[in-house]
């Protein structure tokens, strides 16, 4: 099986191009979004870092895709039907794809003969969007779903292939969890592109409803008294390393603004809403008081 892979170069694709090159198919190429300043199509010359590099570099996206021998492209939004041209010419079978910034073109997703396959770290339908981690530990989830299914034109739309839940690592980062959302999708493959190659099998219709959720607003990034400490703790800490300022709102309406969370206290109590210490400050919640960091001038202005 010939497959191209789409991918946003980040935590989540790392591990699904590891099993690619694991399997019996052939990764005939990667296609990234074109970063401003490039035209809508480029074909992206290999690195060349020196041995030294090598050693210390990080293992990621593109590199993993140089070292075997896997072309590389970077698209733009208007660059997309000409990128079906170039992938019309070497006969793909299967597209992957692992975080994608924008809508394709219908004519592409009918190129590969087996279709656009998306991995979606949320159990569709439920939570359609461009953020599903982020908005899972917004609501207060302690585990999600990871979704393989064929795309349509519509947004998270398409056939279910499979589907996983998975547990999430509470107390760790974002980007954490992202990998191990691409860790499940990663074990999830092999049984996929089987289903996949399989001439009489059919995948699942998503069921009717589902919901959709945008891409997180700075408003997205408040917080109440009334939130349990757990979930406040868990939600500022996994998403505070984009480096968007938290804003808590204490029960007086009295509001601070944070960086970050250090830990938490369930079932304590303080006698003021907010403390606020040399180099933290103490937010009582419903159930327990969170420590945090406050946030710098430059992030809360």
């Amino acid at each position: 099986m010939r497959i191209v892979l789409f991918a946003m170069p980040g935590p989540m694709a790392l591990p699904i191009l590891q099993r690619l090159l694991e399997l019996p198919v052939h990764v005939a190429g990667l296609v990234h979004p074109a970063p401003p300043g490039l035209p809508t199509l480029t074909r992206l010359l290999p690195a060349t870092p020196t041995t030294r590099q090598e050693v210390v570099t990080p293992a990621n996206l593109a590199i993993l895709a140089d070292r075997a021998g896997i072309p590389r492209w970077a698209v733009g939004r208007a660059g997309m039907l000409a990128l079906a041209e170039q992938l019309a010419a070497q006969q793909i079978d299967l597209a992957l794809v692992a975080c994608w910034p924008w809508r394709i073109p219908a004519d592409l997703l009918r190129l590969p003969q087996r279709g656009f396959l998306n991995v979606h770290p949320s159990p569709l339908p439920a939570m359609r969007g461009p953020e599903p981690l982020f908005w899972a530990l917004r609501l207060g989830w302690t585990r999600t779903a990871m979704t393989l299914h064929l795309m349509d034109e519509a947004l998270d739309h398409g056939p279910i292939v499979r589907q996983e839940w998975f547990e999430l690592p509470l107390g760790k980062r974002l980007s954490a969890m992202e990998a191990l959302a691409g860790r499940v999708a990663a074990q999830m493959l092999p049984a996929a592109l089987a289903d996949l190659a399989t001439a009489d099998w059919q995948p699942q219709p998503q069921p009717t409803g589902g919901s959709y959720y945008p891409a997180p607003q700075a408003t997205d990034f408040t917080f109440t008294a009334d939130w349990a400490v757990q979930r406040a703790y868990v939600f500022v800490h996994a998403v505070a390393e984009w480096g968007q300022p938290f804003t808590f709102i204490a029960t007086d309406n009295q509001t601070v603004t944070i960086a970050d969370a250090i830990t938490y206290r369930k079932a304590e109590q303080q006698t003021r809403p907010i403390v606020t210490g040399n180099d933290q400050i103490a937010l009582q919640l419903r159930d327990g008081i969170l420590l945090a960091t406050p946030a710098s001038r430059s992030q809360s202005s």
